[in-house]
């Protein structure tokens, strides 16, 4: 997020909170006025409803959800429409006192829904740029069972001559029995700490079988302990 978007969403934080507070209190009146138990919870069924549902309606577009998306709908459209008859009621009966009540709840709405749609923007963003950053050295994951006649791309041929190396790295540095770290794997073969913590992982499931020098493996398979007698 950048220092113009930070500043904006500093002042609509700030102006979110004064419609908040207004709207709350003209709630409160009206449920006084309405003779309900406790005015003072009554803005959660309106008030708190209508942000709640704002936030449903975007995660349900994103997400692909009809059913949520539309009960979202009909629930905010509700709670607003609510929320602003109940605050004209107990306005000033006066034209001014009617417009700034109906427009309480509406701005509160939109103050919010430009908030949510900043906060979504900055974390959708790391994601992504995450993502990218690591998709240039994830290993394909039919490298190791792919037919040795077929021909491989340049890329994945790179990839397998690092993942060897990588396998060569982890049994030389694991030769003694001591456990291999992440940053032991990338110091040894200049990969990055995230590709290397991958393969770490793996090689701890399954360690990798012996390389010669030249990053292949043994033509013959190596026999384990216990099988001679």
């Amino acid at each position: 997020m950048s220092r113009a978007q930070h500043i904006l969403a500093v002042i609509v934080g700030l102006i979110t909170g004064v419609l908040l507070v207004e709207s709350y209190g003209a709630m409160v009146d009206a449920a006084r006025a309405g003779g309900r138990a406790i005015p003072e919870l009554w803005p959660l069924g309106t008030e708190a409803l209508a942000l709640a549902m704002e936030v449903s309606v975007l995660e349900a577009k994103r997400l692909g959800h009809r059913a949520v998306l539309r009960l979202s709908w009909l629930l905010l459209v509700a709670s607003v429409a609510l929320s602003t008859l109940l605050q004209v009621a107990v306005a000033p009966p006066t034209l001014v006192g009617y417009l700034t009540a109906g427009a309480t709840p509406v701005w509160l709405l939109g103050s919010f829904a430009v908030l949510s749609l900043l906060y979504r923007a900055e974390v959708s963003a790391d994601p992504a740029t995450a993502a990218a950053e690591g998709s240039t050295e994830r290993p394909p994951v039919s490298a190791d069972v792919a037919p040795s006649s077929a021909p491989a791309p340049p890329a994945g041929v790179e990839v397998l001559t690092k993942r060897a190396q990588a396998e060569r790295a982890y049994a030389d540095l694991s030769a003694d029995g001591a456990p291999v770290s992440a940053g032991q794997l990338a110091a040894a073969t200049g990969l990055s700490a995230s590709y290397a913590r991958a393969l770490v992982a793996q090689f701890q499931a399954q360690p990798p079988a012996a390389v010669e020098h030249n990053g292949r493996r043994p033509a013959a398979a190596a026999v384990s302990p216990g099988a001679t007698s």
